[in-house]
């Protein structure tokens, strides 16, 4: 089943406006089920987790570490690590050292306004083993479509298609209470049902999701896949929205574009599984990625990233 998890969420011990329990009460309120502490430069907030969620949500230990050269959002650590001697010309260290910890890091909103709209926003960064990166926040919802969250997007698919795993994930970048409808959200493959779980499961279902690269960043249904043999099978599941009814006689709603790096797959997608067969020049690839797309917002040609419904994968083939 797919879970809804928040990745990226402030309180007052950064520069948040609520603390951790009137976090929690809005994730609560808002019927999410999960959700990561990612304060700038501080695990101040952990102890006040359990007792906020107590039995009722599940969450995540986090930090986004802030830097002037970009922030890393570091997920499933249970402490504070060390950053001082960032070096703009190799990032390889700081993701070595998250993962030491045992936890994930990803850049966040990566191509924010640079210096001097937004000191230290932008990922500045240089990663010379992109092996290294766990995840890329695709999409932040406190930054525009065009250019910031498009440019982050097509980064994730130029590195999964090049046969890196790095799952994509979005992020609220939550600070205050907001209006949730229209944005994005991630979700992740999960083994459990939906009921609240404690803190060490809840972050061992994102570990997994994310080295499996099996999490969907949308703002409408979920994209599920599967890997059969010489085909891919597709399907849509309820996630921020339900499945569309669709009538005996309409065409589908939705077109999944399978796309690696040089060709794309074009498949309409409805509320029937579609098996897909593929043809060579997509399982010689060295991987692609699924994005889906409402089909009147493109009836033909390539769609522009900014019309954008979900992204998934990347998925990687074997000949």
């Amino acid at each position: 089943m797919w879970k809804r998890i928040e990745l990226h969420n402030h309180t007052m011990e950064s520069d948040g406006s609520m603390t951790v329990k009137e976090l929690a009460a809005f994730m609560e309120a808002q019927g999410i089920p999960c959700f990561s502490l990612t304060d700038h430069n501080t695990v101040s907030g952990f102890p006040d987790l359990p007792p906020a969620c107590k039995d009722r949500l599940q969450y995540v230990c986090g930090y986004e570490l802030t830097s002037y050269y970009g922030h890393l959002l570091c997920q499933n650590v249970n402490s504070y690590i060390p950053w001082d001697d960032i070096d703009r010309d190799n990032a390889d260290p700081l993701f070595q050292r998250v993962h030491e910890a045992g936890g994930l890091a990803g850049p966040a909103h990566p191509f924010s306004l640079p210096s001097p709209f937004a000191n230290g926003m932008r990922w500045d960064m240089t990663i010379h083993d992109p092996g290294l990166v766990d995840f890329i926040e695709i999409v932040n919802n406190a930054h525009p479509m065009v250019p910031d969250n498009c440019q982050a997007i097509q980064w994730w698919i130029r590195l999964a298609c090049s046969g890196f795993p790095i799952a994509p994930v979005s992020g609220l970048d939550l600070h205050r209470p907001m209006d949730l409808n229209g944005v994005f959200s991630t979700f992740i493959e999960t083994d459990g049902d939906s009921s609240p779980e404690t803190s060490p499961e809840a972050s061992q279902a994102l570990a997994q999701a994310v080295r499996r690269c099996r999490t969907c960043v949308t703002r409408g249904p979920v994209l599920h896949w599967i890997l059969d043999g010489d085909s891919l099978k597709l399907s849509l599941c309820p996630g921020l929205t339900p499945i569309p009814e669709q009538g005996p006689e309409a065409p589908p709603p939705f077109f999944c574009l399978i796309k690696t790096e040089k060709d794309s797959l074009r498949i309409p997608l409805g509320n029937e599984d579609c098996l897909v067969p593929l043809p060579d020049t997509i399982r010689s690839s060295r991987g692609a990625v699924l994005l889906l797309f409402l089909a009147e917002s493109c009836p033909s040609g390539e769609p522009e990233l900014s019309s954008l419904t979900a992204a998934a994968g990347p998925v990687f083939f074997s000949m």
